[in-house]
Order: structure tokens, then sequence, then C-alpha cells
């Protein structure tokens, strides 16, 4: 029951972030705050449900996981800064997919980026092909990651 209700509280979020970003093409820090928060509360959920679990090293490993994250990310997005002088990979997108970890664990945050990664190479493709978007043309990224970050959660707890 616990579980369906941080299911919630996580799709609640999610879309709450890709309609900000679909509109605005930015993200809100109090929505990172609370997605972080969230994600924090979820770990003490699973310490204090799990006796073999030590709260404290799961909040730190988690934490250290989304600063690899969010080092992996920054470095992707300032090299393809340097080749193409397009800021490919917005900060708001790098602190969700960073924050994600908090909720999902390292191993399952690559699952969820790779998912995220297809969907928008089929939707830029496809924009492409049908002249839709520009090259270099900038786009919602969050969206992508929104689903990536839900369906990695979901397949963890199926």
């Amino acid at each position: 029951m616990v579980i369906l209700i941080f299911t919630l509280i996580l799709l609640y979020i999610l879309i709450s972030i890709t309609i900000e970003d679909l509109r605005t093409m930015l993200i809100s820090e109090s929505k990172f705050i609370i997605f972080s928060a969230f994600g924090i509360a979820y770990l003490i959920y699973l310490g204090l449900s799990n006796e073999t679990l030590n709260i404290l090293d799961l909040i730190i490993k988690n934490t250290f996981s989304m600063l690899i994250v969010f080092i992996i990310l920054s470095s992707i997005s300032y090299i393809s800064y340097k080749i193409t002088g397009i800021n490919s990979l917005g900060i708001g997108d790098i602190k969700l997919s960073s924050i994600s970890t908090i909720w999902l664990g390292l191993e399952l945050s690559f699952i969820s980026l790779c998912v995220s990664f297809l969907l928008s190479a089929i939707y830029s493709l496809n924009g492409k092909i049908f002249k839709r978007i520009k090259p270099f043309q900038q786009y919602p990224f969050a969206p992508f990651l929104s689903i990536g970050i839900f369906y990695s959660w979901i397949i963890d707890k199926i």
C-alpha cells in the first residue's frame, strides 16, 4: 500500500515537471526540492520496512550515485556544447536525472536515461523527417526523462 502511495506521488511530481517543462522549457527549483524530499522519505521508508537496510547507508549511497549521474550528464552537456555551440542538455534535465537516482538507485537511473534518450531520438527523428524540427532545435527533454523514470520505477516494483 505504501509503495502505491509513493508511486502516485512520483507520478504526480513527474507530470507536474513535464507540464512545466513543456510550457516554459524550465523546471522550478521548488519542484526539485519536493522531488528530493519525497525521494529521501521513500529511502527512509525502505530502511524502516527492511531490517537489513541501514537508512543512513541507503541515503549516502543514493546521494553519491546522484552526484555521479550529475557529473556524467554535466560532462556530456559541456562536451556537446563545445562541439556544437548549442546547449543540448539543460541544467534542469541534468538535475531531474540526478535526483531521480535518489528514487531509483544508480542502475535503474541509467536504464531510465537509456529509455529517455531512445524516446527522444525517435521523437527527434520523426520531427526531422516530417520537417517539424529544425537541425539543432531545442525541445523539452523532461517529458522523456519522466517517462524513463516512471518506466524504471514500475519495472522495479513489478
